[in-house]
């Protein structure tokens, strides 16, 4: 069988099992180009794999997720007999590049936005982005979510967004504030209106100015020109500048704050705030909750708190 037919094999199993796969598919089909789409599966070599993990760029933790997205398609083929044996390294090397996420101030935010006087980009309108940026902000949704929203996603006067097949087929809802509903409103009524395209329920939420949908790719390199014209920037030595995929960890640590700040009771709340990120474990909304000096300051009340009753009994 060859690789490219193999690939599709195994992603049909994958989506039966409820998962889209995204991440996967893009792994192996970047394998699928450096080695041959149609070369014989069995004719892989060791080399050939080893090469395609090492590239040509610093070890990183993306070494590790090609690693182990072409170990389970391996091991999807030796189990259909489509290979006697796994084409890659037994050892994996170790990394110790943790990515750390950033978490935006409400500094950040208005620095983000004031940038956008002024600011022009050949597809993508400010006011576009501006939009963007805050829906990400005051909700958490993943960016691919955000611009997947159809015009019959938001129900304005339930204050309520509806985030369709997501990462795990899953349909939720998503509540909305007030000033978000506002800002979105005024975005429908502006946008729509003053590009000359055909409105209808399954029309995108977000459009360019020749009325399609932005990429993801697009709106990346968008922001990315935007936080360097807001001099946002990290300070702490991590590799990485501030994404907009952060702004979904701000969001879950500013929660999680907001929540200390009341005297909720965290825990029990912790599985609500994973369903509403569309999470399918705790764990998964975990590696969103870096601890942020506010929330640091929070836990700390919270067990000197704990340590009082405990001294009082």
């Amino acid at each position: 069988m060859t690789l490219v037919d193999a690939i599709s094999a195994y992603m049909q199993v994958i989506h039966a099992n409820g998962c889209k796969g995204d991440s996967i598919h893009g792994v192996l089909s970047l394998f699928a180009k450096y080695v041959g789409q149609d070369r014989e599966l069995s004719s892989i070599s060791p080399a050939e794999v080893r090469a395609f993990l090492d590239g040509n760029r610093p070890l990183s933790h993306y070494w590790h997720r090609k690693h182990s997205a072409l170990m389970r398609f391996f091991r999807f083929a030796i189990a259909r007999g489509l290979v006697p044996d796994i084409p890659l390294p037994t050892r994996t090397p170790r990394c110790n590049q943790d990515y750390k996420p950033y978490v935006y101030s409400e500094d950040d935010i208005d620095r983000l936005i004031a940038a956008l006087d002024g600011a022009h980009d050949t597809l993508i309108e400010a006011r576009t982005l501006r939009v963007l940026v805050l829906l990400l902000y005051g909700t958490g949704l993943r960016l691919g979510e955000a611009l997947h929203l159809c015009l019959a996603d938001i129900d304005l006067s339930r204050q309520m967004l509806t985030v369709r097949d997501t990462k795990f087929y899953k349909t939720r809802w998503v509540p909305l504030g007030t000033h978000l509903v506002q800002i979105l409103d005024e975005y429908i009524v502006a946008v729509h209106e003053s590009i000359n395209v055909e409105t209808c329920d399954d029309s995108p939420l977000f459009i360019r100015r020749d009325g399609g949908r932005p990429t993801a790719s697009g709106i990346r390199r968008a922001f990315a020109r935007l936080r360097s014209k807001a001099g946002v920037l990290r300070n702490d030595g991590a590799r990485y500048q501030p994404r907009l995929h952060d702004m979904r960890a701000t969001f879950a640590v500013h929660r999680l704050t907001t929540w200390y700040q009341q005297g909720a009771d965290v825990q029990r709340l912790l599985p609500l705030l994973s369903t509403y990120l569309g999470h399918a474990s705790i764990a998964a909304t975990q590696v969103y909750l870096p601890m942020s000096p506010e929330l640091l300051v929070e836990a700390s009340i919270r067990l000197g708190h704990y340590v009082a009753l405990e001294k009082q009994s």
